[in-house]
């Protein structure tokens, strides 16, 4: 009979086993969405930065609010911030924060420029705005916004 006495022991600890394995599953999943989107899996905090405004204030806030996830976090933050719309102005060379861009993208910050957003700004101006040469041209900066909350991405619309 002292066998009996060790069953739930041993029930317990299968359960704990499969939940840990299932936990493992989960969290390798989540590395290979995150892997599959351009980021880094092995940074405990993945965030997307929504850029939508032209205002020069609105941009200083979105890239303020970069620069204190680096400070709070390290190699342990995922950053990429998507501009499209009137936002895209973010990402164009003579941007007056080309250079604090260029540094948060050394420091692994990936900044995308929605494709729509500069074919309507080349319309408007009658020519191509030069990009920001660490921007990645994206089709669309909306999709790769959900592509990336879909991988498993924070959302912040500073």
């Amino acid at each position: 009979m002292p066998i009996l006495r060790f069953i739930p022991s041993l029930w317990f600890a299968l359960a704990l086993s499969l939940l840990a394995l299932g936990s493992w599953q989960t969290a390798s999943a989540n590395d290979k969405a995150i892997e599959a989107v351009g980021g880094n899996p092995l940074a405990k905090h993945h965030i997307v930065l929504q850029e939508t405004e032209s205002d020069l204030q609105r941009q200083t806030l979105l890239l303020n609010v970069a620069g204190n996830l680096l400070k709070a976090y390290g190699d342990n933050v995922d950053i990429e911030v998507v501009a499209f719309g009137p936002g895209i102005t973010l990402l164009f060379a003579n941007n007056e924060h080309a250079k604090r861009i260029e540094a948060m993208s050394q420091q692994g910050v990936r900044f995308s420029a929605c494709m729509n957003a500069l074919k309507n700004a080349t319309e408007r101006l009658g020519h191509e705005p030069a990009l920001n040469p660490v921007a990645k041209k994206v089709p669309a900066g909306i999709v790769r916004v959900v592509e990336l909350v879909d991988a498993g991405y924070i959302l912040v619309r500073p």
